[in-house]
């Protein structure tokens, strides 16, 4: 029989803890994935497609969360369907991040935290540059950047406000803006959301 010594020596090093961590961190990242599936599925607009398989996943890693085997097949199931949004062309590495555009601001947004963006919008392609100057500066220096580079066509500018609020890339007009152009930018906005977070997501 072991002596009450070498007994906490064996509990201490006993793998159990350890086998028991592991379960609690699979559980806890696909959870996290799961999570994060759930917020870009909302966001691009295709949550009520998928909102049957989600919250099954999600009421099963409540119940078995400690069944190692049922985790790691609903993971796997989560991976499947992100793989399958992939194939499809959404970029998921955006996560939980979102793009809103809100109306018009003036010179007293840097108070609030925003920058000014010069956005130029072409058939394929959004082109952008951010900066303290002032927007007419930024469109040259924008213009003579793709005049350079051999890229510039026909190429819609917008005068913008830009900040972060939490994971979400908040856009709103500049004084420099015209309504003509801010509405053309609210038709294309409803139409290539998720396009404009991947091309802004750098900001």
């Amino acid at each position: 029989m072991l002596d009450p010594a070498r007994q906490g020596r064996y509990f201490l090093h006993s793998p159990m803890p350890t086998l028991f961590t592991r379960i609690a961190e699979s559980v806890s990242s696909t959870w996290l994935l799961l999570s994060d599936t759930t917020n870009f599925l909302s966001r691009i607009g295709l949550l009520e497609q998928y909102e049957k398989e989600i919250r099954e996943w999600r009421s099963d890693l409540a119940r078995f969360q400690r069944h190692p085997s049922r985790v790691r097949e609903i993971r796997e199931n989560i991976v499947a369907l992100r793989k399958f949004l992939r194939a499809r062309g959404h970029d998921l590495r955006l996560g939980s991040k979102d793009i809103a555009l809100e109306g018009w601001r003036h010179d007293d947004a840097m108070a609030e935290g925003f920058r000014r963006l010069v956005l130029g919008i072409m058939e394929n392609e959004i082109v952008a540059l951010a900066g303290d100057v002032n927007h007419n500066e930024l469109a040259s220096a924008l213009e003579q950047r793709l005049q350079a580079q051999k890229r510039y066509v026909s190429c819609d500018m917008h005068f913008l406000w830009y900040r972060w609020r939490n994971q979400v890339l908040v856009l709103s007009g500049a004084a420099s803006e015209t309504s003509e152009h801010f509405e053309r930018l609210k038709e294309y906005f409803a139409g290539h959301k998720e396009f404009l977070l991947r091309k802004l997501a750098h900001l």
